[in-house]
């Protein structure tokens, strides 16, 4: 097997030549200047155990402990990425244990270091808060439009309705050409502006724009037509923040990304796309700038074109932005994970070989164009990883095969690839960062 993975690391690596605006190195050893990691610099490492669970870590693996759960969070709706705020006052995270009372078929949200102060990010507020909202009614009438051959899809038309700001979600039994109307009693009111309907069925999702709630008052909404495929996998995954702290960015099920204000207005659904025009396909990985010079920077994915490329743009620009390395000549290749260094020295992306037998970290350097290749695993895979504050360690999944399922261990090793240990067992998604102490 060991032929295999040299045979393969070496076509990795002749990918990497294709660098647009000049040539570029790739390095097949320890990062170019490097010292040899030495003790894991200190911070909090947050990561997610089975999706059910958020637990943090000491760098040293030290002071494992839980520090979030819910009961309706599972595997299959669950916990599924974790992210610090810049200044370690949150931890940002995606979930879909509400999956089932919420537009979304996961949200992001935001808890305290100590476990505290659960908000709701996206479709905010949480179910929790609903009490202090004044409350109304809302009348829904439902017509399902599809033709019968497409009722597979729609298990015979058996739909979970909800509308945002109702205390609990209701199904429907709706066959093809039915019409019928449900009412939402004690539907909280976020003020002047139309909450949303929609019909779920699986990892299907159907909307209508809803309705201004009234205090007090039943109010129709619009007829809600269900027709069409639905959307599936939509929401929102991948939580990244910006280094001020003033938003997050987050990817749909479709990798097309948006924002959302770290402080959103109740009821606030406006979608702010991180690209002026078209989003790039295949943006499943990006990241914004880590410092105050990088803040309006964006590294991300695409893989329409000739090949499968990272590139560089300013939020709000327009794709393609400046190609900075393809890591395959091939379209369509995705990369586990795309993480800036913290002094914006350079990047961070994992990779799979073609022959898919393993994948690995490897770094970019802005200053001298190379890559390097950090972990050397054979016949299993870094998947998703995060660097240390101070740039010169990380922490990433390690699994033994490419399924998404795949129970996965938390190893830590140097910028360099020296001092790899496991750090924690059947653990994901790592986010490492400086806990900020309760004021």
């Amino acid at each position: 097997m060991r032929g295999r993975f040299v045979i393969s690391t070496l076509i990795v690596a002749a990918h990497f030549l294709a660098l647009a605006g000049g040539a570029q190195t790739f390095v097949a050893g320890a990062a170019a200047g490097a010292p040899p990691a030495a003790a894991p610099a200190r911070g909090t490492i947050a990561y997610v155990r089975g999706g059910t669970e958020i637990r943090l870590i000491d760098a040293d693996g030290a002071n494992d402990r839980r520090l979030w759960t819910h009961p309706d969070a599972r595997k299959e709706l669950g916990i599924r990425y974790v992210a610090w705020r810049p200044d370690g006052r949150e931890l940002a995270f995606s979930s879909s244990h509400a999956a089932a009372a919420s537009l979304y078929d996961a949200d992001l949200y935001a808890v305290r270091p100590d476990g505290t102060g659960l908000r709701k990010l996206t479709n905010a507020p949480d179910r929790s808060e609903y009490a202090r909202y004044p409350k109304g009614s809302v009348s829904v009438t439902l017509r399902n439009d599809q033709p019968a051959y497409q009722q597979s899809q729609a298990s015979a038309g058996i739909f979970i309705v909800y509308v945002a700001g109702a205390a609990e979600p209701q199904q429907i039994t709706l066959p093809p050409g039915a019409t019928k109307t449900l009412v939402f009693n004690a539907v909280a009111d976020f003020g002047n502006t139309a909450q949303p309907v929609v019909a779920i069925f699986g990892n299907y999702r159907w909307f209508t724009p809803g309705v201004d709630v009234r205090p007090g008052a039943t109010v129709k909404a619009p007829v809600f037509s269900i027709t069409g495929d639905g959307i599936e996998y939509f929401g929102a995954y991948r939580p990244v923040w910006r280094s001020d702290g003033s938003r997050l960015s987050y990817r749909t099920g479709a990798c097309t990304l948006n924002s959302v204000p770290a402080n959103p207005a109740p009821g606030e659904y406006v979608y702010n796309p991180l690209f002026g025009g078209k989003n790039p396909l295949g943006t499943c990985t990006w990241d914004w700038g880590p410092t105050p010079a990088t803040a309006n920077q964006i590294i991300y994915t695409e893989n329409a074109s000739d090949d499968s490329a990272v590139f560089r743009i300013t939020e709000g620009g327009t794709h393609p932005g400046t190609k900075l390395v393809a890591y395959s000549d091939i379209q369509y290749q995705l990369l586990y994970d795309l993480r800036w260094l913290p002094d914006a020295s350079g990047f961070l992306f994992s990779n799979v070989t073609l022959m898919r037998d393993s994948a690995n970290v490897f770094r970019y350097d802005f200053a001298t164009r190379k890559v390097t290749q950090v972990t050397r695993l054979e016949n299993e895979f870094a998947r998703n990883f995060s660097v240390s504050p101070d740039g010169q360690w990380i922490v990433f999944e390690r699994a033994k095969t490419t399924d998404d399922d795949a129970e996965t261990d938390l190893w830590i090793a140097g910028l360099d690839g020296s001092g790899a240990r496991l750090l924690a067992r059947n653990g994901s998604s790592p986010s490492w960062g400086v806990a900020a102490s309760p004021r």
